[in-house]
């Protein structure tokens, strides 16, 4: 398999048949400059403003997942985007359930110290009750996750980089002794608005920017998981507002509830939670 390091899918039909080759696809123009203003806008607001909301670097990477929260209608409008959230349905067979959302800064002055291990994602409940990947499913993915970018990546900035096809090995040690030719780390550089889709439990990992690296990074973190998978998280909180949304296509995109998310509802909701969520149980 030879992928160029700088292809692009498009389409639809593209796209998902890149992603079902590889396990990801890179898709240019995912958001729109407006959108990218908007976005932009948020995170400088927060990061001057709130702060307290960041946590410290890791990695050289800052990040919050309080957008949701503090913004519940104009983020699920990102979550479940236009453009991007029928090709998740696709991967996840119709499945997708909201599973972590966050954001994340590298300054121009960490680019250097921001490389991170290659590793994969994995449940917090571990492989309990499902598999990390699913063969019966032509997409392979149990798990997937859209990374946005922010700001342009080039060649001296921070990367997002993944090994394809190697979510069936146990180590990266074994994924370039069983490729073998095939074995490939690719950095996926380009413009602000560029999205990449990857199966979660493929080998990934950010690579470092150059020492005269003046842009940093910056990027947009979709994770979802299936209907019939654990909960990714044990952290990530929905508003009211999305997991009682009157809409019956919202209640049940948010409706893959953790024990952190009861326990946020029950203190926190102000209609009566439906009984089939055991608020009740939790402490």
């Amino acid at each position: 398999m030879n992928v160029a390091l700088s292809a692009y899918q498009t389409t639809k039909e593209d796209i998902l048949a890149h992603y079902k080759e590889n396990g990801f696809a890179v898709i240019p123009d995912a958001l729109s400059r407006e959108e990218l203003d908007y976005l932009n806008g948020m995170v400088e607001i927060s990061l001057k403003k709130s702060p307290e909301l960041w946590h410290k670097p890791m990695e050289g990477a800052v990040g919050t997942g309080s957008f949701l929260e503090q913004h519940p209608l104009e983020m699920d409008r990102f979550i479940r985007h236009s453009g991007i959230f029928p090709l998740i349905q696709e991967v996840l067979l119709g499945e997708a359930r909201f599973a972590q959302f966050d954001f994340r800064d590298v300054s121009a002055e960490r680019a250097s110290a921001s490389e991170m291990n290659f590793h994969r994602d994995i449940s917090y409940y571990g492989t309990m009750g499902g598999k990390i990947y699913d063969p019966e499913n032509p997409y392979i993915s149990t798990y997937t996750c859209v990374i946005y970018y922010l700001s342009d990546v080039h060649e001296c900035c921070p990367a997002f980089c993944l090994v394809p096809n190697s979510h069936t090995y146990a180590t990266l040690d074994e994924a370039k002794e069983k490729l073998g030719e095939a074995y490939q780390e690719i950095p996926i550089r380009g413009k602000a608005g560029t999205a990449v889709l990857y199966n979660i439990t493929t080998y990934h990992t950010r690579k470092g920017g150059r020492d005269d690296c003046t842009h940093g990074r910056r990027t947009m973190h979709n994770y979802h998981s299936r209907a019939t998978s654990y909960p990714l998280t044990n952290w990530a909180t929905v508003p009211e507002v999305l997991a009682m949304s009157e809409d019956h296509d919202t209640r049940l995109f948010y409706s893959q509830w953790t024990p952190n998310q009861l326990k946020y509802a029950r203190d926190t909701y102000s209609k009566p939670v439906p009984p089939y969520y055991p608020v009740h149980m939790i402490k």
